[in-house]
């Protein structure tokens, strides 16, 4: 029973684990990939259905790209015009072949990051977002972090190679499961061509996007292609079937756009997305002797789903943890706490947990007390 009503007290009570089993059948046998590194995410849950090294730093070409449109779509406007700078302009490799002094709308720099991985056009969007690479850079690596991309450290917006620029299948993998969830990313890596300004000139630009899945299957809702000669072909590219929707990546891998539909196929055939954990269901009824309603429901705020192999079994370990700083009176739909899901090691769902009832003060000294702490608050 609960008869202090101190955080620490309940905390020790929530800690405690409980460890479930079901059914399901286990996945069929893994594929082989022919690549250095290889992931595959579901893009609903971010659980990883496949994983090859998928924590081995490798350079990542301009799959690097994604991160710095997913960026400047968050941080800039898409109708803002941007001047190309002489830097911008005169960067190697693939380009759309801007000039110096140029004047561009972001949206349409966008596109040419991501259908024809312009690398002149990544620096000019970087430099348009913050100032300078440099700047850019360090909310790259900020901005990956916050996704969940820990195993990164982004030099330069394009993906050339420099030393100490890297990323991971995994990385990547959660960074494009995080784009996808944009509207506007998800548009425009979705685009197969685009026709964008050329000022100057008495044509436009025509962009295809070099992710020729798009023309070949129709589940595939977008991806960005890289290779240099330091990190091989790589690839990420994500598909959509009935309610899943899937993230694989490749790095290092000669055959890329075979092993990565071979991956899209694994993700989407051999898992099926349940709903784990009900909104408003009760998870724990705990006793609070001091408060007046003697009992703390603790209950799901929100729906859980989780991605499940199609046979055999799955041990999953549910853990409730609450807020350090929980104190008397509690309203009913507070959130208290959350809902964290292992398998194994790994976090595979959080949910948050709110009060099912309210939870107040059992003598009426305190109660008071307590409301005229509030109002000199």
């Amino acid at each position: 029973m609960l008869k202090k009503t101190g955080v620490l007290l309940l905390l020790l009570v929530l800690l405690s684990v409980n460890i479930y089993n079901t059914n399901y059948v286990k996945a069929s046998s893994l594929p082989r990939v022919d690549a250095a590194a290889a992931a595959v995410v579901d893009v609903d849950t971010g659980q990883v259905l496949y994983n090859h090294r998928m924590n081995h730093k490798l350079p990542p070409a301009s799959t690097t790209k994604i991160l710095t449109t997913i960026i400047a779509i968050e941080e800039g406007e898409l109708n803002e015009m941007v001047t190309v700078s002489r830097r911008a302009a005169y960067q190697e490799g693939s380009s759309i072949w801007l000039q110096e002094g140029e004047k561009l709308p972001l949206e349409d720099l966008l596109y040419g990051v991501m259908l024809a991985s312009g690398n002149d056009a990544a620096v000019a969007v970087a430099e348009h977002i913050s100032g300078s690479v440099k700047k850019f850079s360090e909310l790259m690596n900020k901005r990956a972090k916050e996704i969940g991309a820990t195993n990164s450290n982004f030099l330069n917006p394009s993906g050339l190679p420099q030393s100490g620029h890297y990323s991971t299948a995994h990385d990547l993998a959660m960074i494009m499961r995080y784009a996808l969830k944009n509207d506007i990313f998800a548009r425009i890596t979705s685009t197969k061509y685009k026709t964008i300004s050329w000022p100057g000139k008495e044509w436009d630009r025509g962009l295809r996007n070099h992710n020729k899945l798009l023309w070949k299957y129709p589940d595939i809702t977008g991806g960005k292609t890289g290779y240099t000669r330091a990190a091989g072909r790589c690839l990420v590219a994500s598909a959509k079937r009935d309610n899943r929707h899937v993230v694989a990546v490749v790095l290092n891998c000669p055959n890329d756009w075979v092993e990565i539909r071979k991956l899209l196929d694994y993700g989407l055939n051999n898992f099926k997305k349940i709903r784990y954990i009900k909104k408003g269901q009760v998870l724990r009824t705990l006793e609070w002797t001091r408060s007046r309603e003697k009992t703390f429901k603790l209950v799901t705020g929100e729906d859980l789903d989780i991605v499940v192999p199609e046979g055999g079994s799955i041990k999953i370990k549910k853990e409730i943890v609450l807020n350090p700083d929980i104190t008397l009176p509690i309203n009913k739909g507070d959130v208290v706490g959350e809902l964290i899901l292992y398998s194994g090691q790994r976090i595979i769902g959080k949910a948050d947990v709110i009060s099912g009832n309210d939870l107040n003060f059992n003598s009426i000294f305190l109660r008071f007390w307590h409301k005229i702490s509030s109002r000199d608050n």
